[in-house]
């Protein structure tokens, strides 16, 4: 008897799968559709936050570069400020006159005398320094062009 009761525990009979209903798997494919839009999103929303985060490290390390650019102008161009204050010492310039140049001092108590000649010009004129600009320089002469274009314009004002 006991090996009855034993056989009919052993093996249970398997089912038969029941057909699932259309509107239920539409369901599931929606929800599934669902899932993987927002994890979709979610891998999107973080690709964009780490793009943000690597753009903006490496917008500091250019500003960090810029400022250590600026530190190492500033540095020059106060050694070269104070080159210049050096060199443009009147002391300096004489040396240099002196050295480079053999200039001599005049000896003391003697002073030199420029003659400056003065040009009989009329009373309101000024003379222009070498190398400044004259107002001649500056007025536009009537050229070929400007006198070809007034008449063209005579011509086209007589015709109608």
């Amino acid at each position: 008897m006991m090996l009855a009761k034993e056989q009919a525990y052993v093996h249970p009979l398997p089912r038969e799968r029941r057909p699932v209903p259309k509107r239920r798997r539409r369901l599931v494919r929606a929800e599934r559709a669902k899932i993987s839009a927002l994890v979709l999103l979610g891998f999107l929303l973080g690709l964009t936050v780490v793009l943000c985060q690597a753009r903006m490290a490496y917008v500091g390390f250019c500003l960090q570069e810029f400022q250590k650019e600026m530190a190492r102008v500033e540095a020059e161009n106060q050694a070269l400020e104070g080159a210049i204050q050096r060199l443009s010492s009147p002391d300096k310039v004489e040396a240099l006159a002196v050295q480079k140049l053999g200039m001599v001092r005049p000896p003391a108590g003697q002073s030199i005398e420029v003659p400056v000649t003065v040009s009989q010009a009329p009373a309101g004129s000024v003379k222009p320094t070498p190398g400044a600009v004259r107002e001649s320089d500056c007025r536009v002469e009537e050229g070929w062009l400007k006198t070809f274009l007034k008449m063209l314009s005579l011509g086209s004002n007589g015709s109608s």
